[in-house]
């Protein structure tokens, strides 16, 4: 989750990513690893996230409901367990992204 949230999924004021100030400059930037047994569950992980509009002050969290909803449109039957995982994954993001972001504001004002 740190390497898409730090990478991928925040943009700095001029509306970049790491990873596209990274290839401008021909650096290099880390991939995911997802093991094979896992990657289902990542992939269910963005369909869900996909569907969440960015908070005002944050990442909003999927919520139960939200959970069930997608199950329901994609026809996904999902483990508790798998439930579980994925609101863990979630509440990894939304910290991450949270970090990220107060870096980038960290290094905006330091400038």
């Amino acid at each position: 989750m740190a390497v898409v949230a730090r990478y991928d999924s925040v943009r700095d004021k001029d509306g970049e990513t790491r990873r596209e100030r990274n290839e401008a400059f021909a650096t290099e930037s880390p991939e995911a690893e997802v093991p094979d047994y896992g990657a289902f569950i990542w992939d269910w992980f963005w369909e869900l996230r996909q569907s969440q509009p960015p908070g005002f002050s944050g990442p909003v969290p999927v919520s139960n409901l939200e959970l069930i909803t997608w199950c329901q449109v994609t026809g996904n039957i999902v483990s508790r367990e798998e439930a579980s995982i994925l609101k863990v994954m979630d509440a990894r993001f939304c910290a991450e992204i949270e970090r990220e972001s107060e870096a980038i504001r960290a290094r905006e004002t330091a400038n």
